[in-house]
């Protein structure tokens, strides 16, 4: 499966120098605070992934993270727009482009996710959001629907737009392009 994660430029050169990459949130990479907020969440993930696609390797804890689609297409990401995403301005960031094996490979829809970050339920009608049992259990029920791909594109929601991956270990012979960019973040956002 084709895929796009985005690293800084230490982590790229840690993959050709070492061979491996996986996510290690707590020694300040990937997305350190957001594993600290929203725990929980990525708790569940991780515990999606294990009945999903197996458990992960000895001595990883957390998936690295990609796209596989973006704005409803399944291509290489527009760096042109993606470099205000990434770091803090002026920062050497890649976006490395790798084949990861389908089986290995969790998709979930990126805007449900949200869901998930802020503890709320997956309701895909107004009509369901209004009519749904406000259980922990139906909601947690509720949070499996971040992996149905199908698209929708309603007023209420939106699905099958942005679409994340998640597998646990990146490996050197995964990669098969790499492309350097400059963070350009505006200053406010730092």
């Amino acid at each position: 499966m084709r895929l796009w994660t985005f690293q800084p430029i230490d982590m790229y050169d840690k993959i050709m120098e070492t061979g491996e990459y996986h996510c290690e949130p707590y020694l300040g990479y990937d997305t350190t605070m957001e594993y600290l907020e929203f725990e929980n969440a990525y708790l569940w993930l991780i515990e999606q992934m294990r009945n999903k696609v197996g458990n992960p390797p000895d001595g990883i804890k957390f998936p690295v993270w990609a796209w596989h689609t973006q704005n409803w297409k399944h291509k290489k990401p527009d760096l042109r727009c993606e470099k205000f995403a990434y770091g803090k301005k002026g920062e050497n960031w890649t976006c490395i482009e790798i084949e990861v094996p389908s089986d290995q490979v969790l998709l979930s829809d990126f805007d449900l996710w949200h869901c998930i970050l802020n503890d709320w339920n997956v309701d895909l009608t107004e009509e369901e959001y209004n009519n749904s049992p406000k259980t922990e259990e139906y909601k947690i029920q509720s949070w499996q629907r971040i992996f149905d791909l199908t698209p929708i594109d309603t007023d209420w929601i939106t699905r099958g737009k942005y679409i994340q991956a998640t597998f646990w270990k990146l490996t050197k012979d995964m990669v098969k392009n790499v492309r350097h960019f400059i963070s350009a973040k505006p200053k406010f956002e730092d």
